[in-house]
Protein backbone atom coordinates (compact mmCIF):
# COMPACT_ATOMS: atom_id res chain seq x y z
CA UNK A 1 0.00 0.00 0.00
CA UNK A 2 2.67 2.82 1.19
CA UNK A 3 4.48 1.47 -2.10
CA UNK A 4 1.50 2.16 -4.01
CA UNK A 5 1.07 5.46 -2.57
CA UNK A 6 5.34 6.44 -3.15
CA UNK A 7 3.99 5.34 -6.78
CA UNK A 8 1.12 8.39 -7.34
CA UNK A 9 3.42 10.65 -5.71
CA UNK A 10 6.19 10.39 -8.09
CA UNK A 11 3.87 9.97 -11.32
CA UNK A 12 1.80 13.24 -10.02
CA UNK A 13 5.09 15.18 -9.56
CA UNK A 14 6.12 14.03 -12.98
CA UNK A 15 3.15 15.35 -14.36
CA UNK A 16 3.56 18.79 -12.76
CA UNK A 17 6.91 18.84 -13.68
CA UNK A 18 6.42 18.19 -17.57
CA UNK A 19 3.86 20.93 -17.77
CA UNK A 20 6.02 23.08 -15.54
CA UNK A 21 8.66 22.51 -18.47
CA UNK A 22 6.04 23.19 -21.14
CA UNK A 23 5.10 26.77 -19.67
CA UNK A 24 9.01 27.63 -19.42
CA UNK A 25 9.62 26.48 -22.87
CA UNK A 26 5.95 28.73 -24.47
CA UNK A 27 6.64 31.53 -22.30
CA UNK A 28 7.23 35.18 -24.06
CA UNK A 29 11.27 34.79 -23.74
CA UNK A 30 11.74 31.26 -24.94
CA UNK A 31 8.85 31.12 -27.61
CA UNK A 32 10.17 29.01 -30.72
CA UNK A 33 10.61 31.25 -33.96
CA UNK A 34 8.31 30.37 -36.79
CA UNK A 35 9.70 27.56 -39.14
CA UNK A 36 7.32 28.21 -42.23
CA UNK A 37 9.30 30.41 -44.56
CA UNK A 38 9.68 33.65 -45.15
CA UNK A 39 7.61 36.33 -42.66
CA UNK A 40 7.47 39.88 -42.48
CA UNK A 41 5.86 42.81 -40.50
CA UNK A 42 6.10 46.82 -40.73
CA UNK A 43 6.81 49.10 -38.46
CA UNK A 44 6.39 53.13 -38.47
CA UNK A 45 10.18 54.64 -37.94
CA UNK A 46 9.84 58.73 -36.11
CA UNK A 47 12.69 60.70 -37.18
CA UNK A 48 12.86 64.69 -37.70
CA UNK A 49 13.50 66.56 -40.62
CA UNK A 50 15.47 69.01 -41.90
CA UNK A 51 13.07 71.51 -41.38
CA UNK A 52 12.53 70.35 -37.71
CA UNK A 53 9.45 68.37 -38.20
CA UNK A 54 8.74 65.07 -37.71
CA UNK A 55 8.18 62.70 -40.19
CA UNK A 56 7.47 58.82 -40.54
CA UNK A 57 9.21 56.39 -42.43
CA UNK A 58 7.84 52.70 -42.44
CA UNK A 59 9.85 49.64 -42.14
CA UNK A 60 9.33 46.33 -43.49
CA UNK A 61 11.28 43.51 -41.92
CA UNK A 62 11.53 40.03 -43.02
CA UNK A 63 12.92 36.46 -41.91
CA UNK A 64 14.23 34.07 -44.03
CA UNK A 65 15.75 30.83 -43.40
CA UNK A 66 19.35 31.57 -43.72
CA UNK A 67 22.91 32.04 -42.28
CA UNK A 68 22.46 34.98 -40.06
CA UNK A 69 22.88 37.67 -42.67
CA UNK A 70 21.66 40.94 -42.14
CA UNK A 71 20.65 42.14 -45.38
CA UNK A 72 19.07 46.05 -46.31
CA UNK A 73 16.97 47.34 -48.99
CA UNK A 74 17.48 50.76 -49.28
CA UNK A 75 16.63 53.24 -52.20
CA UNK A 76 19.03 55.64 -51.18
CA UNK A 77 23.02 53.69 -50.94
CA UNK A 78 24.41 56.44 -48.59
CA UNK A 79 23.97 54.56 -45.39
CA UNK A 80 24.84 56.15 -42.30
CA UNK A 81 27.22 53.40 -39.59
CA UNK A 82 25.39 54.21 -36.51
CA UNK A 83 21.94 52.96 -38.37
CA UNK A 84 24.01 49.90 -39.42
CA UNK A 85 25.40 49.20 -36.24
CA UNK A 86 21.45 49.90 -34.69
CA UNK A 87 20.50 46.86 -36.93
CA UNK A 88 22.89 44.63 -35.94
CA UNK A 89 22.25 45.14 -32.15
CA UNK A 90 18.41 44.97 -32.92
CA UNK A 91 18.88 41.21 -34.06
CA UNK A 92 20.95 40.51 -31.44
CA UNK A 93 18.56 41.33 -28.44
CA UNK A 94 15.83 40.16 -30.47
CA UNK A 95 17.40 36.65 -30.94
CA UNK A 96 18.50 36.87 -27.42
CA UNK A 97 15.23 37.90 -26.06
CA UNK A 98 13.42 35.07 -27.74
CA UNK A 99 15.80 32.57 -27.65
CA UNK A 100 16.56 32.06 -31.01
CA UNK A 101 19.42 31.05 -33.20
CA UNK A 102 20.15 34.20 -35.23
CA UNK A 103 22.41 32.00 -37.23
CA UNK A 104 19.94 29.78 -38.54
CA UNK A 105 17.93 33.03 -40.05
CA UNK A 106 18.34 36.57 -42.55
CA UNK A 107 17.07 39.26 -41.63
CA UNK A 108 16.00 41.70 -44.17
CA UNK A 109 15.21 45.59 -43.19
CA UNK A 110 13.77 47.41 -46.63
CA UNK A 111 13.34 51.40 -46.07
CA UNK A 112 11.71 53.26 -49.00
CA UNK A 113 13.04 56.74 -48.21
CA UNK A 114 15.34 59.24 -47.70
CA UNK A 115 17.85 56.98 -45.19
CA UNK A 116 19.66 59.82 -43.91
CA UNK A 117 16.51 61.12 -41.93
CA UNK A 118 16.83 57.91 -39.90
CA UNK A 119 20.67 58.44 -39.56
CA UNK A 120 21.97 57.49 -35.72
CA UNK A 121 20.41 55.49 -33.28
CA UNK A 122 16.87 56.18 -32.53
CA UNK A 123 15.04 53.57 -34.59
CA UNK A 124 16.82 50.87 -32.55
CA UNK A 125 13.56 49.81 -30.27
CA UNK A 126 11.50 49.98 -33.49
CA UNK A 127 14.14 47.66 -35.17
CA UNK A 128 14.00 44.80 -32.23
CA UNK A 129 10.15 44.77 -31.72
CA UNK A 130 9.92 44.22 -35.26
CA UNK A 131 12.18 41.49 -35.46
CA UNK A 132 11.04 39.77 -32.41
CA UNK A 133 7.38 39.93 -33.69
CA UNK A 134 8.58 37.81 -36.78
CA UNK A 135 10.84 35.48 -34.61
CA UNK A 136 7.64 34.95 -32.54
CA UNK A 137 5.34 34.56 -35.22
CA UNK A 138 3.47 36.97 -33.78
CA UNK A 139 1.86 40.90 -35.33
CA UNK A 140 2.74 44.16 -34.38
CA UNK A 141 -0.54 46.68 -33.60
CA UNK A 142 -0.64 49.19 -36.09
CA UNK A 143 -1.47 52.16 -33.88
CA UNK A 144 1.27 52.03 -31.54
CA UNK A 145 4.83 53.33 -32.23
CA UNK A 146 8.07 53.51 -30.04
CA UNK A 147 10.92 56.09 -30.49
CA UNK A 148 14.01 55.30 -28.21
CA UNK A 149 17.58 53.50 -29.08
CA UNK A 150 18.58 49.75 -28.18
CA UNK A 151 20.91 49.00 -25.78
CA UNK A 152 22.76 45.65 -24.26
CA UNK A 153 20.45 43.88 -22.02
CA UNK A 154 17.60 44.71 -23.65
CA UNK A 155 17.46 48.26 -22.36
CA UNK A 156 15.61 51.50 -24.09
CA UNK A 157 17.60 54.46 -24.53
CA UNK A 158 16.85 58.32 -24.71
CA UNK A 159 16.52 60.21 -28.24
CA UNK A 160 15.90 63.84 -29.27
CA UNK A 161 13.05 65.06 -31.06
CA UNK A 162 9.84 63.33 -29.40
CA UNK A 163 7.36 66.12 -29.37
CA UNK A 164 7.62 66.51 -33.13
CA UNK A 165 7.65 62.79 -33.68
CA UNK A 166 4.74 62.62 -31.64
CA UNK A 167 3.01 64.85 -34.02
CA UNK A 168 3.72 62.84 -36.69
CA UNK A 169 2.98 59.81 -35.57
CA UNK A 170 -0.60 61.17 -34.71
CA UNK A 171 -1.27 62.40 -38.27
CA UNK A 172 0.21 58.90 -39.13
CA UNK A 173 -3.01 57.17 -37.59
CA UNK A 174 -0.68 56.22 -34.30
CA UNK A 175 -2.80 56.36 -31.05
CA UNK A 176 -0.36 55.10 -28.37
CA UNK A 177 3.50 56.11 -28.47
CA UNK A 178 6.00 54.53 -26.50
CA UNK A 179 9.14 56.80 -25.58
CA UNK A 180 11.96 56.30 -22.97
CA UNK A 181 11.75 56.86 -19.22
CA UNK A 182 11.48 60.62 -18.83
CA UNK A 183 10.79 61.24 -22.20
CA UNK A 184 7.30 62.01 -22.39
CA UNK A 185 7.84 65.56 -20.91
CA UNK A 186 9.52 68.27 -22.86
CA UNK A 187 11.62 71.50 -21.69
CA UNK A 188 10.56 73.98 -24.29
CA UNK A 189 12.95 77.32 -24.29
CA UNK A 190 11.38 80.53 -24.10
CA UNK A 191 13.11 83.72 -24.74
CA UNK A 192 12.01 86.78 -22.12
CA UNK A 193 13.07 89.98 -23.65
CA UNK A 194 12.67 93.63 -21.84
CA UNK A 195 14.00 97.38 -23.27
CA UNK A 196 15.68 99.58 -20.86
CA UNK A 197 15.67 103.48 -21.71
CA UNK A 198 19.13 104.94 -20.42
CA UNK A 199 18.28 108.58 -22.22
CA UNK A 200 20.36 108.42 -25.33
CA UNK A 201 19.84 104.71 -26.18
CA UNK A 202 17.84 101.67 -25.42
CA UNK A 203 19.55 98.47 -24.46
CA UNK A 204 17.40 95.79 -25.13
CA UNK A 205 18.17 92.62 -22.45
CA UNK A 206 17.40 88.78 -22.78
CA UNK A 207 16.89 85.73 -21.35
CA UNK A 208 15.94 82.14 -21.74
CA UNK A 209 13.67 80.68 -19.25
CA UNK A 210 11.99 76.79 -19.97
CA UNK A 211 8.58 75.44 -19.87
CA UNK A 212 7.44 72.22 -18.71
CA UNK A 213 5.40 70.78 -21.48
CA UNK A 214 3.23 67.64 -21.17
CA UNK A 215 3.74 66.24 -25.21
CA UNK A 216 0.68 63.54 -24.39
CA UNK A 217 -1.34 66.77 -23.61
CA UNK A 218 0.42 68.93 -26.26
CA UNK A 219 -0.21 67.04 -29.11
CA UNK A 220 -3.55 64.58 -28.12
CA UNK A 221 -2.05 61.61 -28.58
CA UNK A 222 -1.39 58.57 -25.58
CA UNK A 223 2.08 58.52 -24.57
CA UNK A 224 3.75 56.11 -22.40
CA UNK A 225 7.12 55.47 -20.96
CA UNK A 226 9.01 52.27 -20.94
CA UNK A 227 12.41 51.23 -20.08
CA UNK A 228 12.85 47.58 -21.45
CA UNK A 229 11.99 45.91 -24.77
CA UNK A 230 9.85 43.76 -22.44
CA UNK A 231 8.23 46.20 -21.11
CA UNK A 232 7.41 47.78 -24.65
CA UNK A 233 6.09 43.77 -25.84
CA UNK A 234 3.07 44.26 -23.61
CA UNK A 235 1.93 47.17 -25.96
CA UNK A 236 2.86 46.37 -29.51
CA UNK A 237 2.76 42.73 -30.19
CA UNK A 238 -0.11 41.53 -30.81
Amino acid sequence: MKRAAIIIVFVVFGLLGYYSYSLFLNSARFSPVNEGGANSVSIPLLAVGDNNEGVVIPLSVQLTPGTGRILVNIDNPSFIQDTQDSMRLAVKEAAQMTNTDESKYDVTFSIRTNISLIGGPSAGAAMTLATMALMLNKQLKEDVAITGTIEGGGYIGQVGGVAEKAAAAKSFGVTLLLVPIGESISREPVENCTTVNTGRWRQKECFITYQTVNISQDVGIAVKEVDTISEAMKYIIA
